[in-house]
């Protein structure tokens, strides 16, 4: 199916647009208001949104990402950023990965329910790095097993700001997830240390170019033959591309003269609930 931002999209409050947060400094990111994400879990404050990922070539939505939010009590609504420091710090980050990965699962059952051909093909899940230090083949296989998802229709993604050994060491376990199916691909690619002679070690199937690379490539030229030369080599490789945080029109229209294959940003969708997400698709 094909989205049209200009025509589709949803001016409710089921889009969400969240800006840098007002006042408050590095106590309060640490602290979040004095409650841990232990607690959010536990009373039902977390919510998912889905940003689609359309392909290039027709903007048909292929794909959406999960991405978490907290509900606070007292903050209201607040982005990852806010939270994910005081997370790390506290060490639930594996329990926030378990709570997301079982709810993208459970939404997107009952996405099929309602859309069924339609329905975009994966949802990405984000694993944080102390999950991939795991044996999380268990996490995942549950939750596809409790949920009743087809493998084939989750992709993970891995964090490019885990260090070298970590992805390297977690290549078995990823290995089995591949075998059954699921999809894997490397996040913010460009922004972290990789070492590029080591992708081709690395069990993915797929790479997404930093969102920082894509705001820049118009107006520097580095940034633009970064974009061309990680798109170049993910093609040579055989893995996918996406394209994170496309913003303009102009920069849709160079990613596709680049031949990059997939693209997600404000500019064709913004980050829905679930409820608007199925609105916009069944309207397509």
């Amino acid at each position: 199916m094909t989205y049209d931002p200009m025509t589709s999209f949803p001016s409710t409050a089921d889009a969400y647009t969240l800006g840098p947060p007002a006042g408050g400094g590095p106590a309060d990111l640490a602290r979040v208001a004095g409650r841990t994400v232990a607690q959010a879990v536990a009373h039902g404050e977390l919510r998912l949104l889905y940003q689609p990922i359309v392909r290039v070539a027709d903007r048909a939505v292929v794909a959406v990402e999960a991405l978490v939010r907290w509900q606070h009590p007292t903050l209201g609504l607040i982005s990852p950023d806010r939270f994910l420091p005081a997370a790390e710090h506290g060490g639930h980050l594996p329990l926030l990965d378990r709570w997301v990965l079982d709810r993208a699962c459970r939404d997107m059952v009952e996405l099929d329910a309602a859309l069924g051909e339609a329905v975009p093909a994966h949802v990405n899940v984000n694993l944080s790095v102390p999950t991939l230090a795991t044996d999380f083949t268990e996490l995942v296989t549950t939750a596809l097993r409790r949920t009743g998802l087809a493998a084939r229709r989750l992709r993970l993604e891995l964090s490019e700001g885990a260090d070298l050994k970590t992805l390297i060491d977690a290549r078995p376990r990823l290995e089995k997830l591949i075998e059954r199916g699921i999809g894997v691909a490397l996040d913010d690619m460009g922004a972290g240390a990789t070492d590029l002679r080591y992708l081709s070690r690395l069990a993915i199937q797929g790479i997404k170019i930093d969102k920082e690379f894509v705001a820049g490539m118009l107006h520097n030229p580095r940034d633009h033959a970064i974009v061309r030369m990680l798109a170049d080599l993910a093609r040579s490789l055989g893995l996918h591309v996406t394209a994170e945080g496309v913003e303009t029109g102009d920069q849709f229209a160079a990613l596709a003269r680049l031949g990059v294959s997939y693209a997600q940003g404000y500019h064709l969708a913004m980050p829905l609930t679930l409820a608007a997400l199925t609105g916009m698709l069944l309207a397509a």
